[in-house]
């Protein structure tokens, strides 16, 4: 047994009070628990990243900040600990801050997929498209069917006008999904911008099969001269 997975453990009542009463929902009274038991001992690194994650779940997330923030500073090594205080971070538009912890995750435990996959959501909201555009390399290579990552490369590929990347990675979404509408309606936007007019109208075509509703593809059409009568 690890270090780490020992720290997982507690004879402390009030840790399994919480465990008990955060698996029934019971979120506060999870909390006053987990705070009588750091109250007692304050080294407690896992409890700050237990408690930490509840207030994360209800949407506290200043209070999240705080205490995963004691838990890497007693687990500094420990990866889930950081990755859990870099969405919190990300979450409250700390997005530089959250990009540099989501790399020492990803230095700490290289096959960490999902630091991977946010680390690239996170490049891209912070205007990083290339260095987004290789965390979803690295998600989709180590994991072909993780197909939101295929989507999201498209994205970036048309963000960057590389339109070719991009109709190869969202054929990657069809070809796992071939009920995404939104994956064929941004595969209309790659053809239009190359100027491939047959291509473009058939995949806006397809997504309004899929869902009559998807603005993007009836846009996408209106723009073709195609699709009458839209009120926007």
């Amino acid at each position: 047994m690890s270090n780490y997975e020992q720290k997982l453990d507690s004879d402390d009542p009030d840790v399994l009070a919480a465990y008990q009463a955060e698996t029934r929902g019971e979120y506060q009274l999870a909390l006053e628990h987990y705070n009588k038991a750091l109250e007692r001992n304050p080294n407690l690194g896992i409890v700050y990243k237990h408690c930490g994650n509840v207030y994360y779940r209800i949407g506290r997330l200043s209070e999240a900040e705080k205490y995963l923030s004691k838990a890497v500073e007693l687990l500094p090594n420990y990866p889930t600990a950081l990755y859990e205080l870099a969405l919190a971070l990300y979450r409250q538009v700390k997005i530089k801050e959250a990009i540099t912890l989501m790399k020492k995750v990803i230095e700490i435990d290289p096959e960490f997929l999902m630091a991977n996959y946010w680390l690239g959501i996170m490049n891209y909201q912070y205007g990083h498209i290339r260095e987004a555009i290789e965390n979803y390399k690295v998600v989709v290579t180590k994991n072909p069917d993780f197909t939101i990552a295929y989507y999201y490369l498209g994205v970036a590929y048309l963000r960057l006008g590389r339109y070719q990347e991009a109709i190869d990675s969202l054929n990657k979404v069809i070809e796992k999904n071939e009920n995404s509408p939104a994956a064929y309606a941004l595969l209309g936007d790659a053809y239009l911008y190359m100027d491939k007019k047959y291509e473009a109208r058939q995949s806006y075509k397809k997504a309004l099969e899929l869902d009559p509703d998807d603005r993007k593809a009836q846009r996408g059409l209106l723009s073709l001269e195609d699709f009458k009568g839209i009120n926007f």
